[in-house]
């Protein structure tokens, strides 16, 4: 697994709230939806979160980590127009529909577009799984973006139902309503779910390339 847990662990959980050591060869990081449009709806308490993740996708740019953005997309014959009446929104090719400044793909990066919250229905991510070589049973991701009980609730999930270890740092993910948050991490932390998901903090991830670099400056 390639991975060192320390101790500090919950006691609701025998996995949740750990300090974990990820390998990059072996560990991905998603970032879900954090666009123009969602980031604007979900208000001013998104500068910290985007912040967090981009302090994270830093440390990963520079263990040449692997790294694959969502984007969640619509044209305006999808249904959620048409038949369920909903307004327009996160319109393919339109400003809202852009990646947040701060966290733009660089090149190389893999962007899975989708149409529905689940990242895997209908998308190409199993395909960039596997070009990328992170496999089930073996392999972690790690979890991040918006909106906490939708998007990256269903993005946690769909790793968790085939058989990944996720985790997810909870100052990289936010919710739009006050409930939102706390809902998924007591799912993720319940037994349903902590066996092979762990709630941490961004600070709690030391990816294994960056040791040998702070024990060398006396960390």
């Amino acid at each position: 697994m390639n991975t060192r847990v320390k101790a500090n662990v919950s006691e609701e959980s025998p996995m949740a709230d750990t300090k974990i050591e990820p390998n990059p060869e072996s560990t991905g990081l998603v970032i879900v939806d954090m666009q123009v449009e969602g980031c604007e709806r979900h208000g001013p308490g998104m500068k910290p979160v985007i912040a967090s993740i981009r302090r994270l996708l830093d440390r990963f740019r520079a263990v040449h980590g692997k790294i694959i953005h969502v984007q969640s997309v619509r044209t305006k014959d999808h249904p959620e127009f048409t038949v369920f009446g909903r307004p327009y929104g996160l319109i393919l090719g339109s400003p809202g529909a852009d990646f947040v400044p701060e966290l733009r793909p660089l090149a190389g990066e893999h962007v899975v577009q989708k149409t529905s919250h689940d990242c895997f229905y209908k998308t190409s991510m199993e395909a960039v799984l596997e070009k990328l070589d992170l496999r089930p049973c073996r392999d972690k991701i790690v979890v991040t973006g918006i909106g906490s009980s939708n998007c990256v609730y269903h993005a946690v999930i769909g790793f968790h139902i085939r058989n990944f270890y996720s985790i997810v740092p909870e100052d990289c993910i936010h919710g739009v309503h006050p409930q939102s948050q706390p809902f998924a991490l007591h799912q993720f932390r319940s037994n349903a779910y902590n066996f092979n998901v762990t709630v941490s903090h961004s600070d709690d991830l030391r990816l294994d390339s960056e040791i040998p670099l702070q024990r060398a400056s006396g960390s």
